[in-house]
């Protein structure tokens, strides 16, 4: 059975709410809908479903009442409409962490909100790393301490639970945490929401550690340049590969990490292209 809490992205959901009610019912049509739903034009649930246009409140409560959906089934699919069809990310993220804290969707995907805090924020990758360092102490007080800058010991402990209950912290018997080789499968919606707060933290990092950090240990440069946009893409690609390449030489086997740091590799336009 198709339910709107296993879904992040509401036109998604239409298409496939459709599409099991094709199967149940033989007779089923968008003529027969739009009756349902009190719905006057004829393409207007395709152009919705094919991104053509976009959901207002009467389209909501249309849609909604078309596909039977229950008050609390009409609120949630009312915030996943405003969290699509947000223009800003600041709405977006607003958006999404107030579809966290809906309980049927917490118990039909419990990791997705984990993954959102583990790719928005800046102390969980951190932390991910911090306990490899050579000398770590297995205790949220002390991590607290040596992140830079520090981190309030309450969001320490909840970001190390949330790491462990995501599969990529374990802890053993001796109470030592340790990182595990889990990997996990992340929608790129969320991805991409969490991302953009990930690289804003950083960048906040970046500017803190240009006038804090001493200059032996860290390193910024720049070059600011005029280039024909078709060489734009080859600048991505040679960013990338050297990223791929930096990040095979530092994981190689080493006997003892000693600490962490964030290296930021960055393009992107000083003036308008026509």
């Amino acid at each position: 059975m198709i339910l709107i809490y296993d879904y992040i992205d509401y036109r998604r959901y239409l298409s496939d709410k459709v599409g099991e009610l094709r199967k149940q019912n033989k007779h089923f049509s968008y003529r027969l809908f739009n009756r349902m739903a009190g719905i006057q034009s004829s393409g207007f649930l395709k152009l919705v479903m094919d991104g053509k246009r976009n959901l207002g409140p009467e389209g909501i409560f249309k849609i909604a009442k078309g596909f039977k959906l229950s008050e609390e089934e009409h609120r949630f699919f009312e915030k996943l409409v405003h969290m699509n069809q947000a223009s800003t990310h600041e709405e977006k993220d607003r958006c999404f962490r107030e579809l966290s804290k809906s309980g049927p969707f917490l118990k039909s995907k419990p990791l997705t909100a984990l993954q959102y805090n583990l790719f928005s924020g800046w102390h969980y990758v951190a932390l991910l790393e911090l306990v490899r360092v050579k000398g770590v102490v297995s205790d949220p007080a002390w991590m607290s301490q040596h992140l830079n800058p520090t981190v309030e010991l309450k969001k320490v402990k909840s970001a190390l639970k949330e790491l462990m209950e995501l599969g990529l912290l374990s802890e053993d018997k001796q109470g030592n945490i340790r990182r595990t080789e889990a990997m996990i499968a992340t929608a790129d919606e969320v991805v991409g929401m969490s991302l953009v707060n990930f690289h804003r933290e950083m960048c906040e990092r970046a500017c803190n550690a240009l006038l804090n950090v001493s200059e032996k240990d860290r390193e910024f440069s720049s070059l600011t340049i005029a280039v024909p946009k078709k060489d734009l893409e080859i600048v991505k690609k040679k960013i990338q590969s050297f990223r791929k390449e930096l990040h095979s030489l530092l994981e190689r086997e080493v006997s003892e990490k000693e600490v962490v740091v964030q290296i930021n590799l960055q393009m992107f336009p000083l003036s308008k292209a026509d």
